[in-house]
């Protein structure tokens, strides 16, 4: 029996990655110590052709697969195979294998397993900010564009929700998916790695980063409330998402919903939002909405609806925020006021959130009429 292994790396890892999400078929486990240190890790034509959906891949020479393999004397010499090298120096975590639902690796054929691997969700945004640092460097966005940028990207791997894999700035989002980690698992595996570039960067990202966000554009909300200003968010406290909340006793049996599941909810601040992403113009839907802002009214819970058209610009961000900070300032301390303040008016915050919708908003909804 012949057992190899393919360690995706980069790019092409994420695309792997993103696809094996989505797909009902597939699943995503911490990679075995002896698949990931002692498989043979010799690739060839039809090893690729074999191991990796077609969806996704086209192995080919003017298409190479980027592999990582141990150091630079075990690199792969295919023409089929853009080659990295120093999988020896990273930790057992730094990988998921995909595998049928069943628990199987992909590859079974006569007695030959092949293992397909991922980047896990920590060593992704490593190679992502590393990528990033590379767009810095040439000038092609500013550092805090990068940083936004970046968590973004984090925000989808702790969270509900992952992009298309071929177009993942404009391609359908698949959403209510299970994360592949959480935010201290990111900052767990960060803390543990060395000698890979990106990581101080990636780390820093990692302790922005919030569990639970369950779409772009709940991301980008994210990012606006809590994020520091510089970056253009607010720095408020950070909310759960998308936690189901219980009901109080008393008001169990009045409450039009047997469970409420809000996108944003702050316990201290006893508010929640939630970011209205369908077509709410229309009778059934403006129920529902009612419906959902008495429940949290009955639980004394302020709750402040979010619509796309309320972050296309800085201005109508900016106003949703004022009413925001109306509704908790009651529950800061007496700072508050002149912090809000400045968030809202400081010319040099208005200009990083307008960097922040740029980067975090969705072109559909950016050019949506």
């Amino acid at each position: 029996m012949c057992e190899k292994r393919l360690c995706l790396a980069g790019e092409d890892s994420l695309q792997m990655l993103r696809f094996a999400r989505r797909s009902e078929g597939l699943i995503l486990a911490p990679a075995e110590k002896s698949v990931l240190r002692d498989c043979d890790d010799a690739v060839d034509a039809q090893t690729l052709v074999r191991a990796l959906p077609s969806e996704i891949f086209v192995p080919s020479r003017q298409q190479p697969v980027c592999l990582r393999f141990d150091d630079d004397a075990s690199r792969s010499q295919s023409a089929f195979v853009r080659a990295v090298s120093g999988l020896a120096h990273l930790p057992d975590s730094a990988y998921l294998e995909v595998l049928t639902v069943s628990g199987d690796p992909l590859v079974t054929r006569g007695g030959d397993v092949t293992h397909v691997l991922v980047e896990s969700a920590g060593m992704s945004l490593v190679s992502a900010a590393d990528v990033m640092r590379g767009v810095e460097r040439r000038g092609l966005l500013s550092k805090e564009a990068c940083i936004i940028r970046l968590l973004g990207f984090a925000m989808e791997l702790v969270g509900l929700y992952a992009r298309d894999p071929l177009e993942p700035r404009a391609g359908e989002v698949a959403h209510d998916i299970e994360p592949i980690a959480s935010v201290r698992d990111l900052e767990g595996f960060l803390e543990n790695a060395s000698r890979v570039r990106g990581l101080e960067r990636a780390r820093l990202v990692a302790s922005y980063a919030n569990d639970g966000s369950n779409s772009t554009m709940e991301t980008l909300w994210y990012a606006a409330f809590c994020l520091p200003p510089r970056l253009g968010g607010s720095h408020l406290a950070r909310p759960l998402q998308n936690v189901p909340l219980d009901w109080p006793d008393e008001v169990a049996a009045v409450v039009g919903h047997g469970t409420m599941r809000p996108d944003f909810y702050w316990p201290g601040y006893e508010t929640a939002c939630e970011h209205q992403g369908g077509d709410h113009a229309d009778e059934g839907a403006l129920v529902e909405d009612s419906g959902r802002a008495r429940d949290y009214e009955l639980c004394h819970i302020h709750y402040l609806p979010l619509t796309k058209k309320d972050a296309r610009k800085e201005e109508s961000m900016r106003a949703v925020l004022a009413q925001l900070f109306s509704i908790i300032e009651p529950y800061e301390n007496a700072a508050f006021p002149r912090k809000a303040r400045r968030i809202l008016n400081d010319p040099e915050v208005r200009a990083a959130r307008r960097v922040l919708i740029g980067q975090l908003m969705p072109p559909i909804v950016r050019s949506a009429a």
